[in-house]
């Protein structure tokens, strides 16, 4: 990962390691190559930041593996906040899906959290200019990890046309830099 630090927002949706083999759990691995946690962790997205003191990372993360994601958070050096938005996946008619594929603990995980991780602990990392952006999204499910699109755009509702980069990207959306194996060239 090389980058010049320009960023003010990362927006990042890692391929989180899954229990057993991780390149070949059924609903990942057979995507794209999964990383190890010290894969991820080591990553040097903090670097990516135009002013170290000041920044926002938006990390997506599968409930069955939020612990990954808060060590990450913590890995990184970064300050979790909490949810920032929480995807509940829906049929194409708007109905929330039922439980499906491979059996959980407990019970089917079909929502998915983005994470809200500033640099800074106190106070908020840019100015809010919307307070009414909802945190919860209903949106079908696209793409084997596509994620909704309207994310994306709450999140420049939040803090504005920002400096912003997706990591891990798999489609060149205009605004945002991308970086990721699977993202187009």
């Amino acid at each position: 990962m090389s980058f010049d630090p320009l960023y003010d927002i990362i927006y990042a949706d890692p391929p989180w390691p899954h229990y057993g083999d991780m390149n070949k759990h059924a609903a990942c691995g057979k995507h794209y190559s999964l990383m190890s946690e010290a894969e991820i962790q080591a990553l040097p997205a903090r670097s990516l930041l135009r002013d170290l003191k000041r920044g926002a990372f938006f990390i997506w993360a599968t409930c069955p593996r939020l612990d990954i994601a808060l060590r990450t958070i913590v890995a990184w050096k970064l300050c979790f906040r909490g949810g920032a938005f929480n995807w509940v996946k829906t049929r194409r008619d708007g109905k929330v899906i039922g439980a499906q594929g491979i059996p959980p603990t407990g019970t089917k995980p079909t929502s998915e959290l983005c994470l809200l991780a500033p640099v800074q602990k106190p106070g908020r990392p840019f100015p809010l200019l919307d307070a009414g952006v909802p945190q919860v999204l209903l949106a079908p499910r696209g793409r084997h990890s596509e994620k909704p699109a309207e994310v994306r755009d709450r999140i420049v509702r939040l803090y504005g046309d920002r400096p912003r980069i997706e990591l891990f990207a798999r489609e060149a959306v205009p605004g945002w830099d991308r970086w990721g194996l699977e993202s187009p060239a």
